[in-house]
């Protein structure tokens, strides 16, 4: 395995660094950013084969979200994977950038966002209330900085990816089969915890007072958000598109909530 950038890994860096968190949408997120960064490796992977490059395409462009600062990771691994196998592997790598952009983005955010956004953030700002420059030059050498990690964590990635396939070869499926299981654990997660969905009445009798929420927990925990996801689910296997999806929720919220159903 090369452990140098070679000119084309460099591009798909250099593209991530400057667009990949930037091309945000309500329906994929950073995927859009990522299908652009990636194009330079799927053009020079499949530069022979169209519908390959087709087929790579449509799999990258799919949704992705994650703490910009530790994308590279993900992005050298199904470099490293997608380089050998081609579009054999798309599914194993989605089921990659699944599995990993959820643990990632918590790493991320505490060791890329927060710790230094704190440190540097407050002495830069300290120092430019003070009235020095330096605190201007402090903050964006630490920005910079930053936005380097992504090429050792790229070239990281790359190996670990290459690695993988190497060590799994024919068990590839079942190493898919494993990080998908993960995959659906974390989005099963995200749907307890990020769907909310506040019913307005409640329930009293003598002393007792329980909110419709409460009632719902009682029959199964997080019912109601499990109930919204499958209803969403159904409707987009049935290729309604995502734009009237969320037009949808948006007017149901609006009139739940104006008979005071939801609060």
């Amino acid at each position: 395995m090369n452990k140098k950038l070679t000119k084309i890994d460099k591009q798909v860096i250099f593209r991530w660094i400057l667009n990949g968190a930037t091309s945000l949408n309500y329906e994929k997120m950073e995927g859009l950013g990522y299908a652009y960064s990636m194009l330079p490796f799927i053009k020079d992977t499949y530069k022979d084969d169209p519908e390959g490059m087709k087929q790579s395409v449509l799999a990258h462009l799919q949704f992705f979200n994650t703490t910009p600062y530790t994308a590279p990771y993900i992005i050298g691994m199904n470099v490293g994977i997608e380089k050998e196998e081609k579009n054999k592997s798309l599914e194993a790598v989605s089921a990659l950038k699944t599995g990993l952009m959820g643990p990632l983005a918590g790493i991320g955010d505490s060791v890329f966002v927060v710790i230094p956004w704190t440190i540097f953030g407050a002495i830069a700002a300290n120092m430019a209330l003070e009235g020095s420059f330096v605190g201007i030059v402090l903050w964006i050498l630490a920005s910079i900085l930053l936005r380097i990690t992504a090429y050792p964590l790229y070239l990281a990635g790359k190996e670990s990816g290459a690695s993988l396939l190497t060590q799994i070869e024919t068990k590839l499926k079942s190493i898919t089969d494993a990080v998908s299981i993960l995959g659906l654990m974390v989005v099963g997660a995200l749907i307890a915890t990020v769907v909310k969905v506040n019913v307005g009445f409640e329930f009293k009798q003598g002393d007792l007072t329980m909110t419709g929420n409460e009632i719902f927990d009682q029959i199964m925990p997080g019912l109601l958000p499990a109930c919204v996801v499958a209803i969403v689910y159904y409707l987009l296997g049935r290729k309604v598109k995502p734009v009237y999806v969320i037009l949808l929720i948006l007017v149901v919220s609006i009139a739940l909530r104006a008979l005071n159903i939801l609060k």
